[in-house]
């Protein structure tokens, strides 16, 4: 029965994308049979093997049985024993019909033709996120070594405990891969201590060095092992498969940074946490909400403090985070009053969709309605 990995962080440009594709080729070179998941609509998974996200021929099969879909849509890649299910665009993995997703049903099925599942999640919180961790056995967190990644990666963990205690007791870190190192760099070295004396066991011996072969690789739709298997990168990735074989797992509650401690520069403290935010994010369980259908009348009755966290959204989770739009004619952008008290000016949120997605926003004032 396959063991089911996502590779994830809310952070964007950790190496999320490169971990997923190289692993999964350097699994495969050890004769394990391998799925690749790529849930990100960019689909970058898809295209590191050469392929680009798919539509489906008819789409009313999203409403047939999702296993045979799914099972309909993998790929056979290049690499040896690496099967990949791009990112299918009109197939709704994640919508919720009951307490289980159709992705985490389906995934029961699948996975066990599979040594290993390998599932490439987006960046920033998103509802599917959930979804894919609620289904992982584990989960593999990219750490590019800087510090923004540290303050990404202490955020990332919330959602990770939130998970273990609400939706998959049995959740465990697989481990932090460090990537991005520059042994030339101090930050580098800083970061790469940091993170072994904090979280011991949980850092993965493998570090994965800056490579131009692991960045070359994708524009030839390979991964680094198909593009140079005799270079550093294609080494480390062969690696960090083998301690993934052998490695016990580690069963323990994610670890949180403790309030008042202090970064290795001295001069900055991480975001606190408290067990209060633990246990009452309201975002986490706003998207865990049932699927409701908002009526075209609603008006959004709250708005998140930060509108970054409704980056890569679909449309859906919109609604049921901001309720409908105020105006809705103009395609793919959607409009919100911000401010309802202000009689004389008035703000407005516009969203800008990009294959159902929130690809970016903008504020503006206006001084008539």
């Amino acid at each position: 029965m396959g063991k089911i990995i996502s590779v994830c962080n809310q952070k964007g440009g950790v190496g999320k994308t490169t971990t997923c594709v190289n692993l999964s080729a350097a699994l495969g070179v050890l004769e394990k049979k391998v799925l690749v998941i790529d849930t990100d609509p960019l689909a970058n998974a898809s295209t590191s093997f050469g392929f680009s996200s798919k539509k489906l021929n008819n789409p009313s099969l999203q409403f047939m049985d999702f296993t045979s879909v799914i099972r309909n849509n993998i790929i056979k890649t290049n690499s040896p024993n690496v099967d990949l299910l791009p990112f299918i665009e009109d197939l709704n993995l994640f919508k919720r019909t009951t307490e289980v997703s159709k992705f985490n049903s389906a995934l029961q099925s699948i996975h066990k033709s599979y040594d290993y599942v390998i599932i490439d999640c987006v960046p920033f919180f998103k509802a599917k996120n959930l979804d894919i961790l609620t289904t992982s056995n584990s989960v593999i967190i990219p750490v590019q070594c800087d510090y923004y990644a540290l303050e990404g990666l202490h955020k990332f963990l919330k959602t990770i405990r939130f998970t273990q205690k609400k939706l998959n007791k049995d959740l465990y870190i697989e481990g932090f891969l460090l990537t991005m190192y520059n042994k030339r760099l101090n930050l580098s070295n800083q970061v790469a201590s940091y993170m072994k004396n904090y979280f011991n066991d949980l850092v993965f011996n493998t570090i994965i060095n800056r490579s131009s072969k692991i960045t070359q690789a994708p524009g030839y739709g390979q991964s680094v092992l198909e593009f140079d298997i005799n270079s550093d990168g294609a080494k480390c990735y062969l690696q960090l498969a083998g301690e993934i074989i052998t490695k016990e797992p580690i069963l323990s509650e994610a670890p949180i940074i403790p309030e008042e401690k202090e970064s290795m520069f001295n001069t900055k403290q991480l975001t606190k946490t408290s067990d209060c935010e633990l246990e009452n994010d309201s975002l986490f369980e706003k998207i865990l909400q049932t699927t409701t259908v908002v009526g075209f009348e609603d008006k959004p009755s709250s708005f998140p403090k930060n509108f970054d966290s409704l980056i890569n959204l679909q449309k859906s989770y919109v609604k049921k985070i901001l309720g409908t739009c105020y105006k809705n004619h103009f395609g793919n952008v959607w409009v919100y009053k911000i401010n309802k008290s202000k009689l004389f000016k008035k703000k407005f949120l516009y969203l800008y969709f990009k294959n159902d997605c929130v690809s970016h926003y903008t504020t503006k004032w206006f001084s008539k309605v």
